[in-house]
């Protein structure tokens, strides 16, 4: 998106005006409905935009097809670009963006696609809640002993979605005239805290991303330039807000997700403190690297699906002496 994918396969593409980019829009939107028999939509911009950089279309895929073969036989582009669920490819000199979109995430995707940078900006209020808010719906992160952050979805009607963070869906739907009008409602909502958004206060990587995208640069320079000091206060524990969002969203079933989750972490805790490679290098000190891995993986498919119940149901004794055998290829 933006316009620039395409520079790294040296193709480089140009601005559209509103009417052009209308009328490309068209024709792709009947091709595809046409070949594929798949719906289609235009990711909305503000009222006012003379001119585009790319055209964002949401294809919402319910067939499982080679895409990017469909579209190098269908339109010929000088080069495509693949990032995640977004084919880039040139078409009448201008950069599209293919978004391919579950049916599951259709009325979600095209609710935070539209009207950059709103989607992104929402996303960062949310994140303060402990949730992820993206083109296929909002999501609860839990994060277990080792780091690792597992998802719960929580849901994917875009109106609650609006609600629960305190934002006017109704007057979302209108659509706005300007990007100041999309500024202007994302400072409405009643958790908007400006320290969010600053850039010294961004993780590194969402750090990197924005310093990309212009009309983030053109939001902070907004809300600078407007003396905007309106700063909800959160609380640094997110765990005080899960009754919150269990109360608003009781279809997620989050506390009963999230018992699952942490008694899985529970368990993989108990499994690594029984077994790991600090254990065997203590048995066996000239097994390393390679050869550790090797003899891990080996013990694990020994048991297969029935791996965590021995190491949970055995001594470290028996581990040892089990770990010995197959090491050894005594079974």
């Amino acid at each position: 998106m933006g316009g620039r994918a395409l520079l790294s396969k040296g193709v480089a593409t140009e601005r559209k005006d509103t009417q052009t980019f209308n009328e490309i829009a068209m024709e792709l939107m009947f091709q595809i409905g046409a070949d594929l028999g798949l719906e289609t939509a235009i990711v909305k911009c503000y009222h006012t935009k003379k001119d585009h950089g790319d055209l964002d279309l949401l294809v919402k895929v319910e067939h499982n097809m080679n895409y990017l073969d469909y579209i190098n036989r269908t339109f010929k582009p000088q080069a495509t670009y693949v990032n995640a669920n977004v084919i880039s490819f040139d078409y009448k000199n201008f950069q599209i963006d293919f978004i391919k979109i579950q049916p599951e995430s259709w009325e979600t995707a095209q609710t935070y696609y539209s009207y950059d940078p709103l989607g992104n900006i929402m996303g960062k209020s949310y994140h303060k809640f402990n949730l992820s808010y993206g083109w296929n719906g909002l999501y609860y992160k839990f994060r277990n002993t080792h780091g690792s952050a597992e998802d719960i979805f929580i849901t994917a009607d875009a109106r609650k979605i609006f609600e629960f963070g305190g934002y006017d869906y109704d007057r979302y739907l209108q659509g706005f005239d300007n990007l100041v009008d999309i500024y202007d409602f994302c400072i409405a909502g009643k958790y908007f805290n400006i320290e969010t958004f600053k850039m010294e206060n961004l993780t590194q990587i969402d750090r990197k991303r924005n310093r990309k995208r212009q009309s983030y640069h053109e939001f902070l320079n907004y809300v600078g330039e407007s003396n905007v000091t309106k700063a909800f206060e959160f609380d640094k524990n997110k765990d005080v807000y899960l009754p919150m969002i269990e109360s608003f969203f009781p279809e997620a079933k989050l506390m009963e997700e999230l018992a699952v989750l942490k008694e899985q972490d529970r368990i993989r805790n108990i499994i690594a403190q029984k077994f790991n490679g600090d254990m065997i290098m203590m048995w066996l000190p000239n097994l390393q690297g390679k050869e550790l891995g090797a003899a891990i993986s080996k013990f694990k498919n020994f048991f297969g699906e029935a791996y965590d119940e021995f190491i949970l149901n055995s001594s470290f004794e028996r581990i040892k002496a089990q770990f010995m055998s197959v090491y050894n290829d005594e079974q």
